[in-house]
């Protein structure tokens, strides 16, 4: 007969908290010597560059993104030009009917006045 029975002791929790506490400080050490490390050459590769040379010492998906925008930024020019384009057509096709609805004899105020 076979039975599986399961324990609960308060030594293995303590020491699996240990193990957590330790790998915390273990990888905290690693990442602030890291940044000590590589911080003065950030630092030094930031100052004294204009925008163009930060974005090639950039990585290049960060680098893509940045004309990735400029062109989104383009095509967004474009098309607000030509919906000032159809705006425009659509002002003259609307003043034109006026116009002959006019000449037809029909009394159409230019302007709304503001009785006083």
């Amino acid at each position: 007969m076979l039975s599986i029975q399961a324990r609960y002791s308060d030594d293995e929790r303590s020491s699996h908290g240990s193990a957590f506490v330790g790998g915390f400080v273990l990888g905290g050490l690693i990442i602030g010597t890291l940044g000590c490390v590589y911080a003065p050459q950030i630092s030094k590769a930031l100052s004294g560059t204009d925008k163009k040379e930060l974005l090639k010492k950039l990585p290049t998906f960060i680098y893509d993104e940045e004309k990735a925008l400029e062109k989104t930024r383009k095509k967004l020019t474009e098309k607000i030009a030509q919906l000032n384009d159809a705006i425009d057509d659509v002002s003259l096709q609307l003043k034109s009917d006026d116009e002959e609805t006019n000449a037809n004899g029909a009394v159409v105020p230019e302007k709304s006045e503001s009785v006083a």
